[in-house]
């Protein structure tokens, strides 16, 4: 498989069917002399769940077994996918839905040639209710390919992911996605201008989740009542507003080096996650307030709603550490906190005394109960702001250090264990960090609470 689809398939769901099912395990053609046809003698609902689950290839095979099967096949709402995770080339989606008279509960048709897609196939698809749609179409790069307008038409649809393609034109006939609850841009280009006609009219949307995008959209503005997940991962983006987002409880960011991003919220009063904000990339405005090292931190520019944040900080650069307890102000009712140190490539020594002289944090003093350090290099810096967090953060329950293989993990324990901690329900772990559990999938996961957890 070219590389560039496997790795946009790789952000996609996973797939609708199961990629271990075969036809020849579950059924087999005759049943042994002598021995009871169990699988036979299920109900037609059990058995049409089964069908579904199969490979569209497999499923359709099924009608040779018996004419109970040829009736179950065809009675049951069709899902287009190949199984292994690759999509199904739209040559085959075609023919299965010219042999199938039944709706289309998902399909997930991938192309290494921006050709071989026929515009009558989402015509068909959108006349059939299809739920779950991913197209992901590997052509001439930049990408020219552009999803037919009959996908907007999709009244039924619940869950739209393209790759690799242009976002379809909104000019010519507005959108009706009413079902549609998310929607994933996977290295695709979507206009300002189709994104935000788009989204009001989504009125149902909870999550819009773009990774790796490079030249559009470039601004992503969210007035929707009914959003509640934006992530934006590895993806070049000017700006990220939160201008009228009454239920949007968590934003999150995966940065790309030397991608500055904007990130204002306005309104969204629900924001109970945040991150991974780069200290060194991204500028944060709440309000009509930038958030600088200097700035005196009202009432207005603060967002008392938020529970967690995570932060990408360089402790060798002193402006990106005087620039976090002014962050901090900002949320004062904030209860966990990840900090991923990040190497500095020209490292200055950060005056570890600075903490010391930090004022009153209500977070820190009131409200914090978990903090993690990640890759932790042993730096003076590092160390300096967990003694800050250790002897202020009286809620302080559970503290973890994660250290790098570079790094002396006895070193570290041995530091922080003289140092003591204010709150004396306090654990303080120091361990060897294996690997993040922060992924694009947990982040696009609403059941995850904490999509930063370790």
């Amino acid at each position: 498989m070219d590389e560039a689809l496997a790795a946009v398939l790789s952000y996609l769901p996973t797939p609708a069917v199961s990629s271990s099912a075969s036809l020849f395990s579950p059924f087999p053609a005759a049943s042994p002399v002598g021995e009871e046809d169990r699988i036979g003698r299920l109900p037609d609902g059990i058995l049409r769940n089964i069908v579904s689950r199969l490979p569209t290839k497999d499923a359709a095979r099924t009608v040779v077994l018996s004419s109970r099967w040829r009736h179950l096949w065809t009675s049951t709402p069709l899902v287009l996918d190949d199984g292994a995770g690759a999509g199904l080339a739209p040559a085959g989606a075609a023919a299965a839905l010219a042999s199938h008279p039944g709706p289309v509960r998902s399909a997930r048709l991938a192309s290494s040639q921006d050709p071989e897609i026929d515009a009558s196939v989402f015509a068909s698809l959108a006349a059939r209710g299809v739920e779950d749609l991913h197209v992901v179409v590997n052509g001439s790069w930049p990408v020219e390919w552009r999803v037919p307008s009959d996908v907007l038409g999709c009244a039924a649809l619940e869950r739209l992911w393209i790759g690799l393609c242009q976002f379809p034109d909104t000019s010519g006939a507005a959108p009706a996605l009413l079902s549609l609850q998310e929607l994933g841009i996977v290295h695709s280009t979507v206009q300002d201008r189709d994104l935000h006609t788009l989204i009001p009219r989504c009125p149902v949307l909870e999550t819009l989740a773009f990774a790796l995008s490079q030249d559009y959209p470039r601004y992503v503005h969210i007035w929707s009542a009914s959003l509640r997940c934006v992530v934006i991962w590895k993806s070049m983006l000017r700006e990220v507003h939160l201008d009228d987002a009454p239920n949007v409880d968590r934003l999150l960011v995966e940065p790309i080096a030397d991608a500055t991003t904007h990130i204002k919220i306005i309104k969204a009063p629900k924001l109970k996650i945040l991150g991974y904000f780069d200290v060194g990339l991204h500028q944060l405005k709440i309000g009509n307030t930038v958030i600088k090292i200097e700035t005196k931190v009202k009432p207005s520019a603060m967002v008392r709603t938020l529970r967690t944040l995570a932060l990408k900080v360089q402790f060798g650069v002193e402006d990106q550490v005087k620039l976090v307890p002014t962050l901090l102000k900002c949320f004062p009712c904030l209860e966990t906190l990840y900090i991923m140190s990040v190497p500095s490539e020209a490292p200055v020594n950060a005056d570890i005394e600075f903490w010391d002289q930090v004022g009153f944090t209500e977070c820190v003093y009131s409200h914090l109960k978990k903090l993690v350090i990640e890759d932790v290099r042993g730096e003076d810096s590092e160390l300096a702001f967990a003694k800050f967090v250790m002897e202020r953060a009286q809620m302080l329950e559970d503290m973890r250090v994660l250290v790098d293989g570079s790094c002396s993990r006895d070193a570290v324990l041995s530091h922080l264990s003289s140092e003591g901690c204010v709150s004396a329900d306090a654990t303080v772990l120091v361990e060897r960090h294996d690997g993040t559990a922060w992924t694009f999938q947990r982040a696009i996961d609403l059941s995850q609470s904490d999509p930063f957890g370790c």
